[in-house]
């Protein structure tokens, strides 16, 4: 058994996924910790780079090189399909184009578990994030983020993560922002290969976060800090991400067991999102959302109705 298993999903971003590699061999303090480090790969990476990666990472005290290539693309099923690879207990998920920005990254998420028992997951910030007044009263009348930085919307969005910067000392959330999230793996047990999530899986964060949420607390360390090099958009189209983002987030108030208020608030920010992609003149989003609320408001949609169900 290693004591932290690391999984970084991947599809064709070489660059960058060497870019975390490389601050993953660099961490400290790791002289009675062993590691595994498991790439879930939707693309391809040439044999003599993942020479490279083993290398770097005998760096480490104990570590471990693992790679997986997939044969069903999507990054909620790289998350589902890594907890039957792993053996560590703890999961630490990086994306591919996160840069560890401490030393001490896994050493404090360690530490962070340690202290208290009841923690089932455990996140970083990524730097650089920041929401100014304005942009945060724009954010909570759209119903996009909420006042209090560990706390998702009432439509279930996460913009509330813009305020984590702001924080000092650990604490407590509703979610994690999925480009460095960790959890027990126990806590995951529930976890399904939902069929809606597919492609970019708008949202997946907030789903894990979910599900282990049920078997205790999930809480932000603002000192695990990291650099996201996070490309300015998906690279699934504009119309399929907007639709995603209605249709992902309405399940995911189906499996919250949300009252109607909430579905009330998703028709509400969708809108929202509609206006903005209308002025940006973006009319492929403007159809994706339009076919979201559509979805959203059809009373005969119960698809997957099983999932739903405990």
């Amino acid at each position: 058994m290693h004591d932290v298993s690391i999984v970084i999903p991947t599809r064709n971003r070489i660059n960058d996924l060497t870019v975390c590699i490389e601050s993953i061999s660099k961490q400290t303090q790791l002289e009675n910790v062993s590691i595994e480090l498991w790439i879930v790969d939707d693309g391809e990476i040439p044999e003599e780079r993942l020479t490279y990666y083993r290398n770097i990472l005998n760096k480490l005290p104990q570590a471990e090189f693992r790679y997986h290539r997939k044969t069903n693309p999507g990054l909620w099923l790289s998350r589902y399909e890594s907890l039957g690879l792993v053996n560590a207990e703890i999961v630490l998920h990086l994306d591919d184009d996160a840069e560890l920005d401490d030393s001490l990254y896994i050493r404090r998420l360690l530490d962070t578990y340690a202290a208290d028992d009841s923690i089932v997951g455990v996140g970083g910030v990524a730097k650089g994030m920041r929401s100014s007044k304005p942009g945060r009263l724009f954010g909570m009348l759209t119903g996009q983020m909420s006042g209090s930085p560990g706390r998702l919307s009432p439509s279930m969005f996460a913009g509330s993560l813009f305020l984590w910067g702001e924080k000092e000392q650990v604490f407590e959330t509703d979610f994690f922002h999925g480009c460095n999230m960790s959890f027990r793996r126990s806590a995951l047990q529930d976890m399904k290969p939902y069929p809606w999530m597919t492609s970019y899986s708008i949202a997946e964060d907030i789903y894990l976060s979910h599900l282990a949420s049920r078997y205790g607390k999930l809480v932000i360390n603002p000192a695990m800090k990291i650099i996201h090099h996070e490309s300015p958009g998906s690279r699934d189209k504009a119309g399929v991400v907007a639709r995603a983002t209605a249709i992902n987030h309405y399940y995911l108030l189906n499996l919250r067991k949300a009252p109607p208020m909430n579905y009330a608030a998703l028709i509400w920010t969708l809108t929202c999102l509609t206006g903005k992609e209308t002025l940006k003149r973006n009319f492929k989003a403007v159809s994706g959302y339009a076919k979201g609320i559509l979805f959203v408001m059809n009373p005969r949609k119960n698809k997957y109705r099983e999932y739903m169900l405990d």
